[in-house]
C-alpha cells in the first residue's frame, strides 16, 4: 500500500473529511488530495501531525513506503519552523550512530532537524542529519512543557563550542575501532558552506558525514 492510500484509509477510518484534515494541518484541501493520490509527499512536520491525528506511530503511517522500492522517505527542502506539538520525541539513527531521546523538535531544513533537550533543567540545542535518521517517534511517558524556546538554525551553532558526530562507516569492526569523532568533541564551527563545515584552525568536515551537532552545556 502506498503512503497516499494509507493516509486516505486512515482518514476514512477516523471519519475525517479532507477539508477537516486540511484545517487540522493548516494546509489546503488540494494538498490532502494530492497526498492521497501519491502526487506529493507530506513534509516531516505534517507526517508527525498525521500520525498524531490518526493515533498511529510514524513507522505505521510511513513505513509502508519502503515496500515500494525500499526507499527512504524524502523530506522537502524547507527552512520553515513547524509546530511538532508540545511533546517529546525519540530520534534514532542508522548503524552505530547515537540518536537523541526525549527532545523537542523545533525546526527543519533540507539537511537537518533542529532539537532542544533539557540537561539539568537547562535547554541544550542540537541538529541531527536527516539522511541518517531511521525513525522519529513520540517519547513514551513524557509530559512537560517547552521552555526557553528560541530560533535555531545552522548559524546558531557557529562560533561556539560544540561536539560533532560523524557517520560510522560499514566494516567488520565498525563501532569498535572507529575514533573519527575524538577530535570533534569540543570544536568551534566557523561557517557552513554548501557541502562543507569549516572549523576554526582550518579543519573541514563533509556535511553529508555529519549525524549530529550539539552545543556543549555550560
Amino acid at each position: 500500500m502506498t503512503l497516499g492510500k494509507r493516509i486516505k484509509q486512515l482518514r476514512t477510518e477516523k471519519g475525517i473529511s479532507q477539508e477537516r484534515l486540511a484545517e487540522k494541518l493548516n494546509v489546503s484541501r488540494s494538498a490532502i488530495a494530492k497526498w492521497e493520490t501519491d502526487g506529493g509527499i507530506p513534509e516531516l512536520g505534517n507526517l508527525l501531525q498525521l500520525a498524531t491525528i490518526f493515533d498511529v506511530s510514524l513507522d505505521v503511517l510511513a513505513g509502508n513506503m519502503k515496500s515500494q522500492d525500499e526507499e527512504k522517505i524524502p523530506v522537502s527542502a524547507s527552512h520553515s519552523r513547524y509546530d511538532f506539538g508540545n511533546k517529546y520525541y525519540d530520534i534514532e539513527l542508522e548503524g552505530w550512530n547515537d540518536g537523541v531521546f526525549d527532545v523537542f523538535i523545533l525546526a527543519e531544513d533540507e539537511d537537518f532537524l533542529y532539537y532542544q533537550k533539557n540537561v539539568k533543567n537547562k535547554p541544550v540545542y542540537g541538529m541531527i542529519g536527516k539522511m541518517h535518521i531511521t525513525s522519529v517517534s513520540p517519547a513514551k511517558g513524557t509530559d512537560t512543557e517547552r521552555n526557553h524556546v528560541i530560533r535555531v538554525d545552522r548559524d546558531y551553532f557557529c562560533n561556539k563550542p560544540v561536539m560533532i558526530e560523524q557517520v560510522k562507516r560499514e566494516g567488520l569492526l565498525k563501532g569498535f575501532f572507529d575514533f573519527r569523532d575524538d577530535d570533534y568533541r569540543n570544536v568551534v564551527i566557523s561557517v557552513f558552506d554548501s557541502s562543507i563545515i569549516r572549523l576554526q584552525f582550518g579543519k573541514e568536515i563533509n556535511l553529508s558525514d555529519v549525524t549530529k551537532i550539539e552545543e556543549l552545556p555550560d
